[in-house]
């Protein structure tokens, strides 16, 4: 997980986001649905590239030049920003969307020892997720004057558009070589067996020696916040499974769902306390919480853990009806001055519409009894 979180943020150094950049500043001039159109195009190509905060910095540069006069006003833009961003991350297995796999594998891989075919693969995000994702996007494009203008934060503006010149690459195709194998074995980690582990450590090695990134930014990213969170649940995750609590927990939550709940009933009661969680706490920590309780469930039940884990997660995307939720809701609800409850117009349609086609698409391709 540490490395791959290493390997994946070099995407963002590529030349390919300065490219997606440059292409941004051609749509100034257009206007109406056709600069929508382009803004949300942007928006969701670097979702699969970039991390939430480093994507509404780009766009804060491209948001800052509209008309804040005209219907495309510069808060309510950036925060329908925050949306698509929202309705799209992690769906491809590119960049930060590669190492999702293994960040939740993590959380419950102890609960699903002798079970392997349990665990998440690579292309498990985007079976679930994409009729989400369009629906949500298509929802953004006809109720995105539900979002109301505020004046944006001059102060913040300033400060967050700085450009750090951090996607201008030096050894780019060693980026592309590097992450292009450690996907490829990651599609065949089957036959591979515990070698695709090895594969994203030498890749670190190799991009820290041809000085893609330095010693020090190597370290930090090695030893960040989020690895120490992972590696702790993974003590957690085994504890709940060889001392019998996560059976219990499931135990319990299968008696208040009742006996020999339905499938839908599964996915639609994680889903709705996901995303009541994830509006309140930010979606990392929710998913962090909710992943071992619903894959105790899932055990106790007889049912198919990927698919209420996949819930749980698409759930905690819909974190944009409160700053709390995540990064990319923190910096559009700062930077736009934007107030929760007036929003609500548009948060609550979005955080329903996202629900449903999520319980829809997860029963389709990952049924609880399976």
């Amino acid at each position: 997980v540490a490395t791959m979180m290493l390997v994946a943020g070099c995407i963002g150094k590529t030349s390919l986001v300065s490219v997606i950049r440059k292409r941004m500043s051609s749509i100034q001039e257009k206007s109406g649905i056709f600069l929508l159109l382009a803004i949300l195009g942007f928006t969701i190509l670097l979702t699969q590239l970039i991390g939430m905060t480093a994507l509404m910095s780009v766009m804060l540069m491209l948001v800052v030049t509209l008309d804040d006069d005209s219907d495309l006003a510069q808060s309510r833009i950036y925060f329908l920003i925050a949306a698509v961003n929202a309705a799209w991350f992690g769906r491809f297995p590119i960049g930060m969307g590669a190492t999702l796999p293994m960040i939740h594998n993590s959380y419950y891989e102890g609960l699903v020892a002798e079970h392997p075919e349990f665990l998440l693969g690579v292309f498990d995000y985007m079976k679930v997720g994409l009729i989400p994702s369009i629906v949500l996007t298509i929802y953004c494009l006809f109720a995105w004057k539900l979002i109301p203008k505020t004046k944006m934060d001059v102060n913040a503006m300033q400060h967050t558009n700085k450009d750090t010149k951090a996607s201008q690459l030096t050894k780019e195709q060693i980026v592309w070589g590097v992450f292009g194998v450690i996907m490829l074995a990651f599609v065949f980690s089957t036959q591979l067996g515990n070698l695709v582990y090895l594969l994203p450590i030498a890749g670190c090695i190799i991009l820290v020696l041809t000085g893609v990134v330095s010693s020090q930014e190597a370290s930090c990213t090695l030893a960040g916040d989020m690895v120490f969170c992972v590696a702790g649940v993974l003590v957690v995750s085994s504890a709940l499974n060889s001392s019998g609590a996560g059976q219990l927990i499931g135990d319990f939550v299968l008696k208040l769902l009742g006996s020999n709940p339905s499938s839908t009933l599964v996915i639609t009661v994680f889903c709705v306390v996901t995303v009541i969680m994830t509006t309140f706490l930010s979606n990392n920590g929710t998913i962090a919480i909710m992943t071992p309780i619903a894959v105790s469930t899932a055990l106790a039940g007889g049912m198919n853990p990927k698919a209420v884990v996949l819930v749980v997660f698409g759930a905690s995307c819909l974190a944009i009806a409160f700053p709390t939720g995540c990064a990319a809701a923190m910096m559009a609800f700062s930077i736009g001055n934007h107030n929760p409850m007036k929003l609500l117009r548009f948060t609550l349609p979005f955080l329903i519409l996202g629900s449903v086609s999520l319980i829809i698409s997860a029963s389709i391709f990952f049924p609880v009894y399976s």
